[in-house]
């Protein structure tokens, strides 16, 4: 047992170290055994652990008067010794497998690293809880009363914050929840100031480079910071559900843009799309898609000029669902665009499960293709294959060298975006961007 401990406090480092999710060989190292009879902890032994009883029985005992008092027999699901969990200190009572057990262990590590990602109003509240009964129950004896424990001694409470380092990590998700909040609101009142909008990124036929369309990407200029990145509220929007706000008032947006694009390129004898992005929490909304086909249809924009890009993630919830949205968007005319195909678990079975009209061949696989013997080269040969199989057309996101256009070429991808043709730009200059595109390659 104790060489199980030793390898997993140097697994348990190294994960939080990298902030990965446990393997299932870590997983195994969680699990322990016990034989009938067996003791897994003593009474008055130091605390390093819970337990959560998967298989057998376990009895709590405690010694009164020199002999041996059950308290209570556990099965299946039961937890037991958690008070590791809130504070160092001694075992109050001694734990022995009544019949042949499997039980789990869960170290004080894990749960101030499951707590900290977490949202981070959820985890502030968690940790307040955690923090606040573990306060109690050095200072409360009607809970070793009622519990019919004896406590050996009782702790300073400044030296069991100093030993569990729970202060430290609350104090640090204080300060995240907080942060949180203020940005939530920030960008609520953003939008109402029309700090937010799109910035659009040109998509171009590959390879006679003629302009095909563009996506938006939202940009927010405040005007005291500048330019906000996406990767600073975007992540906040999605976990507050402000999303969706935004979502929709980028669609808007694009509606009132894609006329003055359309009229800036002049008679060129096709129509000239913009995407736009949605995101996956949108699926599990009732009138989700009734709202997008009515923002359409109110704008009057020709609904083969909008493109609705959405990720595996709004697939995956509840499949049906997803599906039944995505053909009430074709049946009003709007085109589905697949984004980062190829970086998920299961993106292969969206091929004919979903109505989708174009995969986008994320940038990750696009950075290496121009070396035509990396693995880069055989994923987006496959992936282009499959998009003809499935009579699909493809972009490839990403794209910052000559090199990668002739290579996407030979391969037989049909559009491309990237910094090689222009980074997203705000709408003005996009629609500079039209008139000298269309005049240099029509």
């Amino acid at each position: 047992m104790q060489q199980n401990r030793e390898l997993f406090g140097d697994t348990m480092k190294s994960q939080k170290n990298n902030n990965m999710p446990l393997t299932n060989l870590q997983l195994q190292e969680l699990r322990c055994s016990y034989p009938q009879g067996m003791t897994l902890f003593r009474e008055g032994e130091d605390r390093n652990c819970a337990y959560i009883i998967e298989k057998g029985e376990v009895e709590i005992s405690v010694i009164k008067d020199g002999k041996k008092v059950p308290l209570v027999r556990l099965g299946e699901g039961e937890v037991f010794g958690e008070a590791a969990l809130i504070g160092s200190g001694k075992r109050s009572a001694t734990a022995t497998a009544t019949e042949d057990c499997e039980v789990f262990r869960i170290f004080p590590s894990i749960l101030r690293d499951r707590i900290m990602r977490l949202d981070p109003l959820v985890g502030l509240l968690m940790s307040l809880l955690v923090n606040r009964y573990r306060k109690w129950r050095y200072v409360s004896p009607e809970l070793a009363a009622e519990a019919g424990v004896v406590e050996h001694a009782r702790e300073d409470l400044s030296q069991v914050d100093k030993a569990d380092g729970f202060l430290s990590d609350l104090n640090a998700q204080k300060k995240v929840a907080l942060q949180e909040l203020r940005m939530a609101q920030n960008i609520v009142e953003a939008v109402a100031k029309g700090e937010l909008g799109p910035y659009l990124q040109p998509i171009v036929t590959l390879p006679d480079r003629k302009l095909a369309g563009f996506e938006a990407l939202i940009r927010w200029h405040h005007p005291e910071k500048g330019m906000i990145s996406p990767v600073e509220f975007i992540p906040v929007a999605e976990r507050t559900n402000i999303v969706g706000q935004l979502d929709m008032m980028m669609l808007e947006r694009v509606c009132e843009i894609v006329p003055d694009i359309q009229k800036a390129a002049g008679v060129i004898g096709r129509k000239i799309y913009v995407s736009v992005n949605l995101s996956g929490i949108h699926f599990d909304s009732d009138g989700f898609a009734d709202e997008v086909v009515e923002i359409v249809r109110r704008s009057k924009v020709d609904p083969a000029q909008i493109v609705l890009e959405i990720t595996e993630s709004a697939l995956m919830g509840s499949p049906e669902r997803a599906e039944a949205t995505l053909r009430k968007f074709k049946a009003h005319g709007l085109t589905i665009s697949l984004d980062d195909f190829g970086t998920g678990y299961s993106s292969l079975s969206y091929l004919h499960k979903f109505s989708i009209d174009i995969l986008k061949v994320d940038q990750s696989f696009v950075s290496d293709i121009h070396n035509k013997n990396s693995k880069s080269f055989d994923v987006v040969r496959a992936i282009v294959s499959l998009a003809r199989t499935f009579n699909l057309s493809t972009v490839a996101e990403g794209i910052e060298h000559e090199e990668d256009i002739s290579a996407l070429t030979s391969l037989g991808c049909g559009n491309g975006q990237g910094y090689f043709f222009s980074k997203p730009m705000p709408v003005d200059q996009a629609l500079e961007f039209v008139r000298t595109s269309v005049a240099k390659y029509g």
